[in-house]
Parts: C-alpha cells; structure tokens; sequence
C-alpha cells in the first residue's frame, strides 16, 4: 500500500515539473565572444534556444562577406531549481569576416509548435588587419634596434646557368626562407610565368635547414625543369609568395573552435616577391646538323630489339628501340630507318611510350618505341639500319647513334587451301537426321519426359521461410529508412558525414571533365578541393577552415594512419604544384593524380 501510494506521489511530482517546464515561454537569444574583429580572424556565435529542448535548428542570416568556418555545434543543458526546470539549447558557429564595415547580424528567427520566435541583433565592428610589420615595428630587441621583417621571411627565384641553347633542360629553384621558429600558415606560391618554356616538376618539395648571414632558417625549395622553346633575351618574371605569420594568444586549448583556428594564434599577412631572372638563349647551330635530327637536346643512348627473326612472308616483325638519357624525353622524336632498306617492308606507325625514371638532379628517363614491319618477299634479308640523332650542349655539337642492320631468315609462305563448303546428301527428306560419327550424337537422346520431377515449390521449407521473414525485413528496413531521414534533417553533421562520399564523387566527375578539356590548372584546383571538402564534410567544418599546415595535425588526433596521412600529404602537394604550375602537364600525369585522389578519399572515408 505504501509502496503504491509513493509511485502516486512521484507521478504527480513528474506532471507537475513537466507542465511547469512547459509553462515556461521559449525564448531565442544571440551572442558573440567579441564585437569588435579583425579580418580575416573569428568570431564564435552562439544562438541559445531557452525553455525547449526538441527544436529545429534557427534560421540565422549572415551578411555575405562573413564566411561560415564551422558549425552548428550543439549542445543542450537540463536544471531544476525549486521544482522549476530550465532547458537551454545552444547552437554554435564559428564566422570569419572578409570585408571592413559595421555589421548588423540578427534577428534570428524559429518555427516551434505553431509559433515564431524572434532574438535580438548584434553589432559586430570589422576593422583591417595589422600587419605583421607593425607588430614587428613596435617590438625591438633590448638594445633598442628595430628588428628588419625582410631577414625573417624572404624568398629567392634562380637559375642553374644564365645562358643555355633552346630545348636544354634548366634547372629553377624557388626557394622560401623563414627563420626557424617562426610559426607561418596559409601558404599561397604563384609561380613565375614560363609561357616560352616546357616545364617539367622535379620531385616534392625538400625542406631543410640553412644558415645565412649567421641567421637559421628553416628553407622550403620547389625545383623545376625548364626547356626553352624559343631564342633570344628571355625574362623569367618574378614570383610571389603569401602568407600569414601567426602571432600566438593566451586561450584554452581543446576546443574544436581552437583545434581549427591554430590554437588561438592571430594571423598577420606577409607578401614577398622574387627579382625576374634575365637569361640568354642561343640557337641549335646549322653547321653539322644531321638530316634526320628531330631536336632533341641532351645525353641518350639506343638499344633496338626485333622479335622474330625468322619468319614467313607477310609475318610482323616488332621492332622495338627504347632511347633513354637526360633531357626532355616527352618531345623526342622518332628513330630513322634507313629508307633504302625499307622497300622490302611494309611499315605501320611508331607507338611510343614515356616513362619519367628520376627527377633528382633533372629529367631521367625514356622513350619506348614500338613499330611492326613485314617482309613482302624471300629477299628480305635484312631489317635496315636505325640512327637517332640529338644534340650535347655540353660539347656544343651534334651526335648519332647508329644501329647496324639486323639479319632474319623469311620463308617462303605456304600456300592457303580454300574451304569448299557442301551438303551431303541433299536430297534427304525432311526430318531425317544423319548420324555423322560417333563422337557426336545429339544430346539428352534419351530424354523420357518433359514433366517436373521434383516436389512441389510451395512446399519447399526454404520457401515457407522467406515468404515468412520477408515482411519482417521490409518493416526492420521501412523503420531504418526513417529513421535516417530524421537524422538528415534534424542533424547538420550527421548529414554531411552521410553524403561527403556521393558528394566527392560527383566533384571527381566534374574533374573528369576538366581532365578530358586538357584544363590542367583548374583540373589540379578541383582536386585539391574536393579532398578539402571531403574532409571538410566528414569533420562538420567548412573548407576554409582546412589549411594544409593544420589538417595533418588534426587527422593525426582523429585516428587517421601516418600511411594515409603521407599519402594525403603527397597527393595535395601535388595538386598544387599543378595548380601553380604554368607548364603543360601531360593527360597521364594528370590521371594518375586523379587515381591517387580517388584512393586517399576512399582511404579517408574508412578511417574518418
């Protein structure tokens, strides 16, 4: 009895504290960590829903020029003070302001049970960035002395030799110096432009540490592989560098807001530009230039092989020569067969295949060239001598590498026996059949009856259960279904998690199309962007809030392999060697790094 009798005082103290909660008016609220912000920095905004708990997310308008970094990140708090319950629903959001101005953000407005709810405004001020100089000019060492920004961040554009002849390969090395310690994000490269030059990448970026003028610098270099197309006075124009050096604040650490934005650090912009580089180009000389020279320019050997060598008339002969060395293997030409021998043979097209085999110290690699030919008569005793010719620009004068002739053996070829086509015994009547031999008699000859032999379906016990669990998966699936739908739609995050996978592939469709336009520049953009993206949806942040001086950091903290990490690493720096790159990559180049984003996606949505 008394058992029942306090089970009635509880119900009663429930009902009570419910329909006191919900008494209770829903108020909406805004608010900002600060009002005055600089560009570029953030802000972190808080829409607080007050006196309900099972609302949807408030419709909050921005002024155009504040980009989303993160959010809605939600929250919600439960008190009971004095039989009165409070619940307070929080929505935060992280904002990053791009022009100067006085904002006004706010209402906020939210649709609950047939009502709308109104929150107050707020005035945010965004002012111009200090630049990083300023900082510099009020801060001096002990002596006094203003500390010169040009000796703490500067870059350097040269070149391996100043005077090269056309399509010899240069070396250029653009090289970023910033004193070790100094903490630099957001790097921005806008190569020089190389419109009267072939530019081939040698290998990722090295970083290093060098000492100049007493002074440790930590050295980021990017070297290219530059062939001249054309003659004369050539200017390299300079190339620019932006970046932002991180200034670091007092802040509690752990926050996902401060995981995103460099653990509370001030960003201030530093600009530098290289000096042009001035070079001479000569002309291949006339004196001496072999007939058959196609303009290669560098060092290269030749090995030819012909399979087979002993054949019949009219048989293919696969003639392969492989040309290998220093230079730009991509332009080199095709070998020349001495057309006096080549009467004899009928010869089809060169195929040709190039294989980059170092990227070190400058271009490696080869060319493969594959070429069929057949003998049309017995006489055909030799395949005629081969020679590729190029040009040294070490010892300023033109090299021939001759193969000598290769013997074969060609036969005569037998002669081909027609096939006469008959029927016997055409005068049978229809619907006879003739036993032709023994091997082959006509299958299922004994065949008794057409009728079903077995049991009867529907009394199949496998039968019986699925026609038994079939409705019970479909409302095991129908309760599924919507329950996903309600996740999609009340849940930000959990849906842009869910769709991060459809949505990078349609944008890797979308590069597709950029690969087969030969756009190479915007190709390597939308790379880099999609696996941004991609990330982006996965941790329920924007884009821009992704650098790639802190991403590496934070997959690492999210559980993502060091495998993956360098593959992510690798990859994004390729897209943006691509990307600042002004010479032409080529479409295999371009699709392995297309393969390469496709799998370090995949790898990401396992592991993310």
């Amino acid at each position: 009895m008394m058992r029942k009798v306090f089970s009635i005082i509880i119900f009663v103290f429930i009902l009570n504290v419910i329909s006191t909660a919900y008494a209770k008016e829903v108020k909406v609220v805004i608010s900002v960590d600060k009002n005055k912000v600089e560009i570029g920095s953030h802000i972190r905004l808080t829409v607080g829903v007050e006196g309900a708990f099972d609302t949807d997310i408030p419709k909050l308008s921005m002024p155009e020029s504040f980009s989303l970094m993160f959010g809605p990140s939600v929250s919600t708090q439960t008190t009971i003070i004095n039989n009165v319950v409070k619940v307070f629903r929080g929505f935060m959001y992280g904002f990053s302001p791009r022009e100067k101005g006085r904002f006004e953000i706010g209402p906020v407005t939210l649709d609950y049970k047939g009502r709308t709810y109104t929150s107050n405004s707020i005035s945010i001020e965004v002012v111009a960035r200090t630049p990083f100089e300023s900082i510099i000019d009020e801060k001096s060492d002990t002596s006094g002395q203003r500390v010169d920004i040009n000796k703490m961040v500067f870059v350097e554009l040269k070149t391996d030799k100043q005077e090269a002849y056309i399509y010899e390969e240069i070396i250029q090395s653009f090289k970023l110096y910033f004193q070790k310690g100094l903490p630099i994000d957001d790097l921005d490269y806008v190569a020089a432009s190389t419109k009267n030059f072939l530019a081939e990448k040698l290998g990722e970026e090295r970083r290093y540490e060098e000492v100049r003028d007493g002074i440790l610098y930590n050295v980021i270099e990017l070297r290219t592989a530059l062939f001249p197309l054309v003659s004369g006075i050539i200017k390299i124009p300079s190339a620019s560098f932006k970046c932002n050096i991180i200034i670091r604040q007092q802040r509690n650490r752990g926050s996902l807001f401060d995981e995103f934005m460099g653990g509370g650090g001030r960003r201030y912009p530093v600009e530098r530009s290289t000096e042009p580089v001035k070079m001479t180009i000569k002309p291949l000389p006339v004196v001496g230039k072999p007939e058959g020279f196609t303009g290669a320019v560098g060092k290269y050997t030749m090995d030819v092989l012909a399979k087979p060598t002993k054949l019949k008339v009219g048989d293919p002969i696969t003639l392969t020569i492989n040309i290998r060395g220093e230079g730009n293997i991509q332009t080199i030409g095709e070998p020349l067969l001495a057309p006096e021998g080549m009467k004899d043979f009928k010869a089809y097209n060169f195929e040709a295949k190039v294989t980059i085999t170092g990227r070190g110290r400058g271009i490696k690699g080869e060319k493969l060239f594959n070429k069929v030919i057949e003998p049309q008569s017995e006489d055909s005793g030799v395949i005629p001598g081969i020679s590729f010719s190029y040009f040294d620009p070490e010892l300023e004068k033109y090299k021939t590498i001759t193969h000598a002739p290769i013997p074969i053996e060609v036969e005569h070829s037998e002669i081909e026996i027609p096939i006469h086509l008959s029927v016997e015994g055409a005068g049978m009547t229809k619907g006879q059949v003739k036993i032709l031999t023994k091997d082959i008699l006509p299958i299922m000859s004994d065949l008794y009856s057409f009728e079903n032999q077995r049991s009867a379906i529907y009394k199949s016990p496998f039968i019986l259960a699925i026609v038994f669990i079939i409705p019970i998966l479909i409302v095991v699936a129908c309760i599924y279904v919507q329950r996903q739908r309600e996740l999609l739609h009340s849940d930000v995050g959990y849906a842009r998690k869910k769709r991060a996978m459809a949505h990078a592939q349609q944008h890797l469709s979308n590069a597709r199309e950029l690969l087969q336009l030969d756009n190479s520049s915007e190709f390597y953009a939308a790379l880099a962007k999609t696996i941004l993206k991609h990330i982006a949806d996965k941790l329920n942040v924007t884009p821009a809030a992704v650098t790639s001086d802190n991403i590496y950091d934070i997959l690492e903290k999210r559980g993502v392999s060091d495998d993956v990490i360098k593959e992510l690493r690798q990859c994004l720096e390729s897209c943006d060697y691509g990307r600042f790159s002004s010479g032409h990559l080529s479409k295999e180049q371009m699709e392995s790094t297309l393969d390469t984003t496709e799998q370090v996606i995949m790898h990401l949505e396992k592991q993310l």
